[in-house]
């Protein structure tokens, strides 16, 4: 299946950066290297965007796909996969996306 265009929302975006900022204060090169496998996993996803599980239970058909601590929720639209939230697995994603 070929690419399909990846869109990141500000709030995905967001949560890239806390990821970046949040891991830098300590190991600033993990840091980018951690981010850079979110967004390669990114990729991954819009070449097979139905390889998520999906997530009846939040509102919005969402998707989500792990990524090592974290969980990518993301939407399948016709032309596009849109990467909502990358949210840590341990917070409670329920009250993010509920």
């Amino acid at each position: 299946m070929p690419q399909v265009k990846l869109l990141f929302t500000r709030l995905a975006e967001s949560d890239l950066e806390g990821i970046l900022q949040y891991i830098s204060e300590h190991r600033p090169l993990t840091a980018r290297s951690a981010v850079s496998r979110i967004r390669e996993k990114c990729e991954l996803i819009a070449t097979h965007p139905e390889m998520g599980q999906r997530r009846p239970e939040f509102p919005g058909d969402y998707r989500s796909f792990p990524v090592e601590r974290w969980v990518i929720f993301y939407r399948i639209t016709q032309d596009a996969v849109e990467v909502h939230r990358i949210i840590d697995g341990a917070r409670d994603i329920d009250s993010l996306l509920g």
